[in-house]
């Protein structure tokens, strides 16, 4: 074999991950679920910064993000409400309708949205946060070429 390497123990990676820049980015749904706390619900997301679209960060995961379905404070709730909304258009909801929240956590994954990413820092730790979602401004992804069959002969057991 006459593959060879070039080693340097002086020029290695820190173990740091760099942080996403706070702005607005065109991501993709990759988890969601239902959740409760203190009697108010809320969706718990995850998304994946579009990599088919040119931009900074692509690839990269922002975790942990929580929409708030409700709240029972009268000074957010009308905000919380627009946000909500917002989120559900973004999502591909259109006009009046009661939504099924076990349904809505199963059909947003995988939808593309336009988020918008601030820094949040807690136990002096600074993480990327999604504070608002909006439609994409791109077209989702194509699949390019005839879909992909795997029949049972192609599967190895």
């Amino acid at each position: 074999m006459g593959f060879k390497i070039d080693f340097d123990e002086n020029n290695v990676l820190t173990g740091e991950f760099e942080l996403v820049a706070e702005g607005k980015y065109e991501a993709t749904i990759l988890n969601a679920k239902a959740e409760e706390f203190q009697g108010n619900w809320n969706i718990g997301f995850d998304v994946e910064i579009r990599s088919d679209v040119t931009q900074k960060h692509q690839g990269a995961k922002v975790l942990y993000n929580t929409l708030y379905l409700s709240s029972s404070n009268p000074e957010y709730k009308e905000s919380t409400e627009k946000k909500r909304n917002s989120f559900f258009v973004a999502c591909g909801y259109k006009g009046k309708q009661s939504l099924d929240l076990e349904q809505v956590v199963n059909e947003i994954i995988g939808k593309a949205v336009y988020v918008y990413i601030k820094h949040r820092t807690k136990n002096d730790k600074t993480f990327p946060h999604v504070t608002f979602v909006a439609e994409s401004k791109v077209n989702p992804p194509v699949q390019q070429g005839a879909p992909i069959v795997v029949g049972e002969d192609d599967l190895p057991f």
